[in-house]
């Protein structure tokens, strides 16, 4: 009995593929990475730059919350670790600290913006209330600036007067802030003032958490959008 002989698509199957098949998937695969790979990296630099002005945002809300409750003021200091990691340290500064006052002789280093310790009468320290590090692959930098440039990157420089007292804001326990006195400190615009500016490591995405109300402190993130500025609203990522 005489066989059938194998389809021309057997034969094909178990020779493998061509040469011309192969070059199909090799070009479709390079072309599959072309797309994905941009696509992965936007990903990436929008999941940390989320991540980054979410958790800013919760370490302020927490501090003006503390700031209202115990009636003192709250410090947010702003600083770079060893690694160029953004720093959030909150301390309560005790003016006006109805919960625990200080006797007369204490009151002068008080409600001075900075962190003191060594008060003569005990449990009168000011604490740390939270210290916090921003992950990695986000960087102080200000859009036509430097990045890790802590001057820069942080404008919320001088009170009562003292140039040395920088990159802090404080929450006063009306739930507003110590308006910052330096000039380029002002209410925030398109080119500058006040806020918290950082951007992502590839600097395609820029961004700004600002204070926009002494009285209410209220706090918005901004994003820098080319040929207009600082903008709230009305922007994409990159």
């Amino acid at each position: 009995m005489r066989h059938a002989s194998k389809s021309p698509v057997l034969r094909r199957n178990s020779a493998g593929y061509t040469l011309a098949e192969l070059l199909v998937v090799f070009a479709l695969s390079g072309l599959v990475a072309l797309v994905a790979v941009p696509a992965a990296g936007k990903m990436i630099r929008h999941s940390r730059d989320l991540g980054a002005f979410a958790s800013v945002r919760q370490v302020l809300a927490a501090a003006r919350l503390q700031a209202v409750k115990h009636g003192a003021n709250v410090v947010v200091e702003i600083s770079l670790t060893e690694s160029k990691q953004i720093q959030l340290k909150t301390f309560k500064d005790r003016a006006n600290d109805t919960t625990l006052p200080l006797p007369a002789d204490e009151l002068a280093a008080a409600g001075n913006f900075q962190q003191d310790s060594g008060f003569l009468k005990a449990g009168t320290d000011e604490p740390t209330l939270g210290d916090f590090t921003v992950a990695s692959g986000v960087y102080l930098w200000k859009h036509g600036g430097t990045r890790d440039d802590l001057g820069e990157g942080v404008a919320f420089d001088k009170y009562a007067g003292d140039d040395t007292l920088t990159n802090r804001i404080v929450f006063l326990p009306s739930g507003g802030i110590a308006p910052p006195q330096s000039t380029d400190c002002g209410l925030p615009t398109a080119s500058g003032g006040r806020g918290i500016y950082f951007a992502d490591s590839e600097g395609r995405n820029f961004f700004r958490v600002t204070v926009d109300s002494n009285l209410s402190g209220k706090f918005r993130v901004d994003k820098f959008v080319p040929g207009t500025g600082y903008v709230s609203s009305g922007w994409t990522w990159s």
